[in-house]
């Protein structure tokens, strides 16, 4: 009966490593049956396609994305939010009191893009109500939920300034710290005027003044090359005013926090890229897999043999040689290509989900993550290593769970970590290029 034991992996690996050649130390001390041979083998019969992501929730979500982005690979992508502001006191305007000013700013500390393009925005207050319980994905219609009136139209060009924690020791393409940004946009008299005459039951509440006034969709427009994507930090609206005989300049602050809603809004165009035509086909291979975050694009891995050891280990293929036999790792490698993906001005995912394909009742796709992962994720891996460009993978028990049976042999996805606050995409190296995609597999025999 085959074993598969990744903890004996770390302690083969841990007394190996102390030695320059494994297969003689200790000879003199192991009777010739108790000997352990340690092998490897390539798996390289792997299938990738790209596909669409799944359709995204977008609620509730850490950051929201702003701006429309022309990539020269991935072709256009289009990102903007609509949110709830609640009271942050509750005041007492007057009748006389005289508005200066209302102010819509948003912080932002990262940008996906050029610091070139002014970006196109326009500010609506919304019409419906948007419910924290309620589930919103990436392509709600921001319009239904919008009034017709333009608040603020403002073309803003991208800043990005690294601070003095910077250091040359940071990777150019994805610095660690920057200076954080601000964009304030001055809103029409209108919507100042309406939350001015609020009466004093509906600012003395949230619950209340939410229905009052349910929030503001910020539309990012179109753009026909270049562009930035900006990750939000926060977001807030400012109330300037003066009382009458009055020179003092009072403040009234309206904020986005965990209680307020939010939702995001993410479109993608590929009609131009070179991916488009095989897009979405299982029946052709391209030599490039494309992986992009917000609910962009995903790729589909097939590994045929993985339910059958003695196909991946033909060496092993009679039955007596798996009494004593145990696989050490199984890791899923995928390259990055440096050169398409352009490393230099776009920073790749910082982390990959490898997850595994079910099934449904009607025969739909579903996906869980492999018993590796939950394990540990650290054991399971996705990360990206910037020494040799690579993602990899540990899905030692996922080829046990096939191969005893326990699970099927539906394939993988591999999408980013964080696809639904953080904009990211990356170009890999595909199953028939000529890197490739392989499956290391590590094994122990006691002999």
């Amino acid at each position: 009966m085959y074993k598969f034991a990744a903890g004996f992996a770390w302690m083969a690996i841990t007394f190996w490593s102390c030695t320059d050649n494994p297969g003689i130390t200790g000879l003199d001390l192991l009777p010739h049956s108790d000997l352990i041979s340690v092998n490897r083998v390539v798996e390289t019969n792997i299938k990738a396609f790209n596909v669409t992501d799944e359709k995204l929730r977008t609620d509730e979500v850490p950051y929201n994305l702003l701006g429309t982005f022309n990539d020269p690979i991935f072709g256009k992508t289009t990102t903007d939010f609509a949110s709830q502001y609640r009271l942050m006191s509750f005041p007492k305007f007057k009748e006389n009191d005289i508005i200066d000013s209302l102010v819509l700013v948003m912080a932002y500390k990262e940008i996906y893009g050029d610091i070139l393009t002014p970006q196109k925005l326009k500010v609506y207050e919304l019409a419906t109500d948007l419910s924290i319980d309620t589930k919103y994905y990436q392509d709600i219609d921001m319009g239904s939920i919008s009034k017709s009136e333009i608040l603020a139209e403002y073309n803003y060009v991208p800043k990005f300034k690294l601070d003095s924690l910077t250091t040359a020791t940071l990777s150019k393409s994805d610095p660690k710290d920057t200076v954080t940004q601000e964009i304030s946009i001055q809103l029409n008299h209108s919507l100042a005027q309406k939350l001015m005459k609020a009466d004093s039951l509906t600012l003395s509440s949230n619950d209340l003044f939410v229905k009052y006034f349910k929030g503001l969709y910020v539309e990012a427009g179109d753009l026909n090359q270049g562009g930035t994507i900006m990750k939000l930090l926060g977001s807030g609206v400012v109330l300037y005013y003066r009382k009458a005989n009055d020179t003092t300049k009072y403040v009234c602050n309206f904020k986005t926090n965990t209680n307020a809603a939010k939702v995001s809004h993410f479109t993608h165009n590929y009609s131009s890229t070179n991916f488009s035509a095989n897009l979405n086909s299982t029946d052709k291979q391209d030599s490039l897999l494309y992986i992009q975050s917000t609910g962009g694009l995903r790729s589909k891995i097939l590994i045929p043999n993985l339910g059958s050891w003695t196909k991946l280990i033909p060496n092993l293929a009679n039955p007596a040689d798996t009494a004593n036999f145990m696989i050490n790792k199984a890791e899923l490698i995928f390259q990055v290509d440096s050169t398409t993906s352009q490393l230099d001005k776009y920073a790749p995912p910082a982390k990959l989900i490898l997850a595994a394909i079910g099934k449904s009742k009607a025969n739909q796709d579903s996906i869980y993550f492999p018993s590796d992962y939950t394990f540990s994720s650290t054991y399971f891996g996705g990360n990206y290593y910037s020494k040799d460009k690579t993602y990899r993978f540990n899905i030692a028990k996922q080829m046990q769970d096939v191969i005893g049976k326990k699970k099927n042999n539906n394939g993988f996805y591999l999408e980013t970590a964080l696809k639904n606050e953080v904009f990211r995409r990356v170009v890999l190296k595909g199953a028939t290029s000529k890197t490739g995609i392989r499956l290391e597999i590590t094994y122990s025999k006691i002999r």
